[in-house]
Protein backbone atom coordinates (compact mmCIF):
# COMPACT_ATOMS: atom_id res chain seq x y z
CA UNK A 1 0.00 0.00 0.00
CA UNK A 2 1.00 3.73 -0.69
CA UNK A 3 0.30 7.37 0.37
CA UNK A 4 1.08 10.41 -0.89
CA UNK A 5 1.90 13.49 1.75
CA UNK A 6 -0.41 16.22 1.55
CA UNK A 7 2.20 18.17 0.04
CA UNK A 8 3.48 15.47 -2.55
CA UNK A 9 7.16 15.74 -1.35
CA UNK A 10 7.18 12.49 0.30
CA UNK A 11 5.85 8.79 -0.10
CA UNK A 12 4.46 6.20 3.03
CA UNK A 13 4.22 2.50 1.93
CA UNK A 14 4.13 -0.71 3.44
CA UNK A 15 6.62 -3.23 2.75
CA UNK A 16 6.61 -6.66 4.42
CA UNK A 17 4.48 -4.89 7.62
CA UNK A 18 6.68 -2.06 8.06
CA UNK A 19 6.47 1.18 7.53
CA UNK A 20 8.61 3.62 5.23
CA UNK A 21 9.00 6.79 3.94
CA UNK A 22 10.63 8.11 0.76
CA UNK A 23 11.52 11.53 -0.32
CA UNK A 24 9.67 12.20 -4.18
CA UNK A 25 12.79 14.32 -5.89
CA UNK A 26 15.74 12.52 -4.30
CA UNK A 27 14.60 8.92 -3.74
CA UNK A 28 15.72 9.00 0.12
CA UNK A 29 13.89 6.30 2.26
CA UNK A 30 13.83 5.62 5.72
CA UNK A 31 11.99 2.89 7.60
CA UNK A 32 9.57 4.21 9.97
CA UNK A 33 9.16 1.23 11.84
CA UNK A 34 11.17 -2.36 13.09
CA UNK A 35 8.56 -4.38 15.18
CA UNK A 36 8.08 -8.37 14.67
CA UNK A 37 4.22 -7.77 13.98
CA UNK A 38 3.07 -5.91 11.34
CA UNK A 39 1.55 -2.91 10.81
CA UNK A 40 -0.02 -1.28 7.96
CA UNK A 41 -3.20 1.14 6.81
CA UNK A 42 -0.33 4.26 6.52
CA UNK A 43 -1.73 7.83 6.15
CA UNK A 44 -0.62 11.23 6.41
CA UNK A 45 -1.61 13.91 9.00
CA UNK A 46 -2.51 17.26 7.42
CA UNK A 47 0.91 18.79 8.68
CA UNK A 48 2.95 16.27 6.55
CA UNK A 49 5.21 15.40 10.22
CA UNK A 50 2.67 12.70 11.00
CA UNK A 51 1.89 9.32 9.70
CA UNK A 52 -1.16 6.79 11.39
CA UNK A 53 -0.92 3.13 11.07
CA UNK A 54 -2.93 0.30 12.34
CA UNK A 55 0.07 -2.27 14.52
CA UNK A 56 -0.71 -5.77 15.27
CA UNK A 57 0.95 -5.51 18.97
CA UNK A 58 -0.05 -7.03 21.96
CA UNK A 59 -2.55 -9.60 20.49
CA UNK A 60 -4.41 -6.51 18.72
CA UNK A 61 -4.10 -4.41 16.32
CA UNK A 62 -4.11 -0.70 17.43
CA UNK A 63 -3.79 2.67 16.24
CA UNK A 64 -0.62 4.40 16.43
CA UNK A 65 1.03 7.64 15.43
CA UNK A 66 4.45 8.28 14.21
CA UNK A 67 6.07 12.41 14.37
CA UNK A 68 8.79 14.09 12.90
CA UNK A 69 10.33 14.86 16.16
CA UNK A 70 12.85 17.64 15.53
CA UNK A 71 11.35 21.37 14.03
CA UNK A 72 13.93 22.03 12.19
CA UNK A 73 13.51 18.39 9.66
CA UNK A 74 11.18 19.14 7.12
CA UNK A 75 10.16 15.63 6.49
CA UNK A 76 10.67 11.65 7.35
CA UNK A 77 12.24 10.60 4.70
CA UNK A 78 15.97 12.70 6.12
CA UNK A 79 14.65 12.53 9.47
CA UNK A 80 17.09 11.98 12.53
CA UNK A 81 13.97 10.86 15.56
CA UNK A 82 10.81 9.85 14.78
CA UNK A 83 8.61 9.45 17.71
CA UNK A 84 6.01 6.57 17.94
CA UNK A 85 3.07 6.89 20.00
CA UNK A 86 -0.23 4.18 20.48
CA UNK A 87 -3.18 6.43 19.96
CA UNK A 88 -5.36 4.04 20.80
CA UNK A 89 -5.05 1.77 23.97
CA UNK A 90 -7.94 -1.30 23.40
CA UNK A 91 -8.93 -4.81 23.50
CA UNK A 92 -10.60 -4.17 20.54
CA UNK A 93 -9.31 -4.37 16.59
CA UNK A 94 -8.92 -0.69 15.50
CA UNK A 95 -7.46 -0.43 12.20
CA UNK A 96 -7.84 1.26 8.81
CA UNK A 97 -7.18 5.22 9.83
CA UNK A 98 -7.98 8.14 7.79
CA UNK A 99 -7.02 11.56 8.84
CA UNK A 100 -9.28 14.48 8.49
CA UNK A 101 -7.66 17.04 5.96
CA UNK A 102 -7.65 19.78 9.18
CA UNK A 103 -5.86 17.34 11.01
CA UNK A 104 -8.32 17.37 14.06
CA UNK A 105 -9.87 14.06 13.78
CA UNK A 106 -9.13 10.77 12.55
CA UNK A 107 -11.80 7.62 11.45
CA UNK A 108 -11.15 4.63 12.02
CA UNK A 109 -12.41 0.98 12.20
CA UNK A 110 -13.29 -1.13 15.53
CA UNK A 111 -13.79 -4.67 15.54
CA UNK A 112 -13.93 -4.00 11.18
CA UNK A 113 -17.35 -2.70 11.27
CA UNK A 114 -17.80 -0.05 13.37
CA UNK A 115 -16.61 3.15 11.95
CA UNK A 116 -15.71 5.55 14.86
CA UNK A 117 -14.23 8.98 14.81
CA UNK A 118 -11.47 9.84 16.95
CA UNK A 119 -10.67 13.32 18.39
CA UNK A 120 -6.99 13.97 18.61
CA UNK A 121 -6.67 16.71 20.61
CA UNK A 122 -9.06 15.42 23.44
CA UNK A 123 -8.48 11.46 22.82
CA UNK A 124 -12.39 11.20 22.82
CA UNK A 125 -13.93 8.73 20.22
CA UNK A 126 -17.39 8.37 19.12
CA UNK A 127 -19.25 5.94 16.82
CA UNK A 128 -19.88 7.59 13.43
CA UNK A 129 -21.72 4.09 11.98
CA UNK A 130 -22.79 1.53 14.43
CA UNK A 131 -21.74 -2.08 13.31
CA UNK A 132 -25.26 -3.41 12.83
CA UNK A 133 -25.03 -0.95 9.36
CA UNK A 134 -22.02 -2.46 8.22
CA UNK A 135 -20.89 -6.25 6.96
CA UNK A 136 -16.88 -7.00 6.34
CA UNK A 137 -16.51 -9.86 4.11
CA UNK A 138 -12.57 -9.09 4.45
CA UNK A 139 -10.21 -6.23 5.86
CA UNK A 140 -10.47 -3.41 3.66
CA UNK A 141 -13.89 -3.73 1.78
CA UNK A 142 -15.21 -0.89 3.92
CA UNK A 143 -14.82 2.84 2.20
CA UNK A 144 -14.79 5.91 3.27
CA UNK A 145 -13.64 9.39 2.77
CA UNK A 146 -13.59 12.91 4.77
CA UNK A 147 -15.06 15.50 3.00
CA UNK A 148 -12.60 18.79 2.02
CA UNK A 149 -13.73 20.83 5.01
CA UNK A 150 -13.73 17.81 7.70
CA UNK A 151 -17.30 18.29 8.00
CA UNK A 152 -18.48 15.16 6.12
CA UNK A 153 -17.26 11.57 6.18
CA UNK A 154 -18.85 9.83 3.53
CA UNK A 155 -18.97 5.57 3.33
CA UNK A 156 -20.98 2.68 1.98
CA UNK A 157 -22.89 0.67 4.61
CA UNK A 158 -25.70 -1.89 4.41
CA UNK A 159 -29.08 0.02 5.11
CA UNK A 160 -31.90 -1.69 5.32
CA UNK A 161 -31.55 -4.29 2.32
CA UNK A 162 -27.97 -6.29 4.63
CA UNK A 163 -26.51 -7.30 1.09
CA UNK A 164 -27.03 -3.83 -1.10
CA UNK A 165 -24.91 -1.22 -0.16
CA UNK A 166 -25.81 2.09 0.00
CA UNK A 167 -23.93 5.52 0.20
CA UNK A 168 -24.27 7.73 3.55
Amino acid sequence: EVTVSPNEEEVAFVVRGEVFVANVEFGTTKRITNTPQQERSVTWGADNRTLYYAGERDKSWNLYQAKVTRDDELGFANSTIVTEEQLLVSEDETFQPMASPDGKKLAYLKNRTELMVLDLETKKSSTLLPAKSNFSYTDGDIDYRWSPDSRWLVTTYHGHESWTKEIG
